[in-house]
C-alpha cells in the first residue's frame, strides 16, 4: 500500500493515443487513472506564460514594458534595476533576479500573499547582471501578478477561465483544496529509498511558478494545443505565432519563454518536495508526453539521465523522454542511474559512514586505557594531539549549523531530502558528543601531566 503512482499521456497530432495511470495514489490504495490530480511543478510556468502572451495578443500587456507599467509600486533593492525589467526578462529569466529569497516556503493562504511576496522584492539584490539568464521563480510570480492586476481577475480566475476551461480541463485546479475533493494524489517522499506518505503545505505564493495541479488526460488536451498553434478542437487559446514564440529560446538565452528548452524539442519538468511532472513534445513529429508521480526527493535529480541541466531534471523526465523516443522510433537516450540504484548507493554510503562513527565512539575509551602504560613524555604528547584532535571535532557541526542558519538553500535541501537532513544533524550531534568527550580525557590527561602524573584512565 505504501507504493506511489504514475500518470502517463501520449498525444500524436491532434489526437490523444495512450492515457494510463500506475500505482496508487494514496495509502488507502485508490489507483491513479489518467483524471487523477497531481501537482505538476514549474510546468506551471508554461501556463502562466501562455496567460501573459493572451494579454499581450489582447493589447493589454507589452512584453517590452517594464513591470512597473502595471505594478507601479515594483521595487527591487537597485532601484534602477527596478525600473528596467520588463515583461519580456521576466519570461526568459533574464531579470537577474535571484532563485532563492526568504519568501521561500511561505505557507499563507490568503488571497493576498502573492501580492506579498512580490512586495517583499524590494529587498532582495539581483543575483547576475540585467540580460543575462539566471532561472528564478520570482520572475513568474511577478508574471502571475502582473496578470492579476492587468485582467482584474485573481490569477486562479484567470487561468480557470482562460485556459482550463476552453481545453477543457475539469480535473485541473489552482487550490489544493479544491483538488482533494476531487480526487488528486496524495504526495510521497523518498526516505533512504522507500516511499512514505507526505502531506505538505501548498505553497500559494508560488502558484505561478510552480504549484497548479492537473491530470494525465488534461494535460492531453494541453499538448495537442501546443502542437497545433493554439488550437484544441474548435477552439484557440493563443494564435499560432504567440504559440511558437512561447517555444522559441530567446537569443543567447538557454530558455524559451515559460519552457525549459525551446525547439526543435520542447520540454519543461515540475518538482516540488512530493510531486514532480514532465512533459516533452517534438513540434516536427507532433508527437507529446507528459508524465507525473506522486513521489519525489532531491536524489531524484541524480537519478535522471546524464547531461541533464537543471535540479528539476528529474526521473519522471528520463521516463517522458524515453517514452517520446520510442513513439518517434528514436534511439533510447541515457537512462541514468535510476532513483532505486541511486537510493541504493547513498544508502551504502550513510551505512558505513554511520558505522564508522558509531566504532569510533565504542572504542574511544579503551583506546584511552590502553595508553595508560605508557610513559609520561608521551602522554603528554597524546594530549596535545588529542586536543587538536578534538577541537577539529566542533569544525563541520559548527558548519553545518551555519549554513543552516545563513543560506536559503538549506530550506530547499531540508524540504526535498528530509531523510539525509536528519542524518546529518544526527552525526552532527554524535561528531559534537566525540568531541567532547575527546576533548575532556585530553584535559585531563593534560593536567595530570602538568602534575608529573601519568594518567591513569581505567573508568575513562
Amino acid at each position: 500500500s505504501r507504493i506511489p503512482g504514475l500518470s502517463v499521456a501520449i498525444v500524436q497530432g491532434d489526437q490523444v493515443v495512450y492515457l494510463k495511470g500506475y500505482g496508487q495514489a494514496d495509502p488507502s490504495g485508490h489507483v491513479v487513472t489518467p483524471q487523477t490530480p497531481f501537482i505538476i511543478g514549474s510546468i506551471s510556468k508554461t501556463f502562466t506564460a501562455l496567460a501573459a502572451m493572451q494579454l499581450v495578443e489582447a493589447g493589454k500587456v507589452d512584453l517590452d514594458a517594464p513591470v512597473q507599467r502595471y505594478l507601479p509600486w515594483f521595487r527591487v533593492a537597485d532601484p534602477e534595476a527596478s525600473a528596467q525589467i520588463t515583461v519580456r526578462s521576466l519570461l526568459n529569466h533574464t531579470s537577474g533576479l535571484p532563485q532563492k529569497a526568504d519568501t521561500f516556503l511561505w505557507t499563507d493562504q490568503d488571497d493576498g500573499v502573492l501580492e506579498r511576496t512580490v512586495r517583499y522584492l524590494k529587498t532582495v539584490a539581483l543575483a547576475r547582471p540585467m540580460g543575462t539568464f539566471g532561472y528564478s521563480n520570482a520572475n513568474y510570480q511577478i508574471l502571475g501578478l502582473v496578470i492579476q492586476t492587468v485582467s482584474g481577475q485573481s490569477y486562479e480566475a484567470y487561468v480557470a477561465q482562460h485556459i482550463f476551461a476552453p481545453l477543457e480541463m475539469q480535473a485541473s485546479f489552482a487550490s489544493q483544496e479544491e483538488a482533494q475533493q476531487h480526487g488528486m494524489a496524495m504526495g510521497y517522499r523518498w526516505w533512504f529509498g522507500f516511499p512514505f506518505p507526505s502531506t505538505l503545505p501548498y505553497i500559494r505564493a508560488e502558484l505561478p511558478a510552480g504549484y497548479l495541479i492537473s491530470s494525465a488526460q488534461d494535460m492531453a488536451h494541453y499538448l495537442v494545443a501546443q502542437m497545433n498553434g493554439g488550437q484544441y478542437r474548435n477552439r484557440s487559446i493563443l494564435s499560432p505565432q504567440g504559440i511558437t514564440f512561447l517555444q522559441t529560446r530567446s537569443s543567447g538565452v538557454p530558455y524559451g519563454n515559460g519552457w525549459d528548452e525551446g525547439r526543435p524539442l520542447v520540454n519543461q519538468d515540475g518538482a516540488t518536495a512530493n510531486f514532480q511532472a514532465s512533459i516533452f513534445f517534438d513540434p516536427k513529429a507532433r508527437v507529446g508526453v507528459f508524465v507525473a508521480a506522486n513521489v519525489m526527493n532531491a536524489l531524484d535529480g541524480l537519478s535522471s539521465p546524464l547531461g541533464s541541466v537543471t535540479f528539476a531534471s528529474i526521473t519522471t523526465r528520463g521516463m517522458a523522454q524515453s517514452v517520446l523516443r520510442l513513439a518517434t522510433h528514436q534511439p533510447l537516450p541515457d537512462q541514468g542511474l535510476g532513483i532505486a540504484r541511486t537510493s541504493l548507493i547513498v544508502d551504502l554510503l550513510v551505512l558505513v559512514l554511520t558505522g564508522v562513527l558509531v566504532l569510533a565512539l565504542v572504542r574511544m575509551p579503551r583506546r584511552y586505557r590502553r595508553l595508560a602504560q605508557r610513559g609520561l613524555a608521551q602522554w603528554s604528547d597524546l594530549a596535545r594531539r588529542s586536543g587538536w584532535i578534538a577541537a577539529l571535532h566542533f569544525v563541520w557541526p559548527a558548519a553545518l549549523l551555519y549554513l543552516a542558519l545563513t543560506l536559503p538553500e538549506w530550506k530547499e535541501f531540508v524540504w526535498f531530502q528530509p531523510d539525509l537532513t536528519y542524518w546529518l544533524s544526527a552525526v552532527a550531534i554524535l561528531v559534537t558528543l566525540k568531541g567532547g568527550i575527546e576533548l575532556a580525557l585530553a584535559w585531563r590527561v593534560f593536567r595530570q601531566t602538568r602534575q608529573g602524573q601519568i594518567p591513569t584512565l581505567q573508568r575513562a
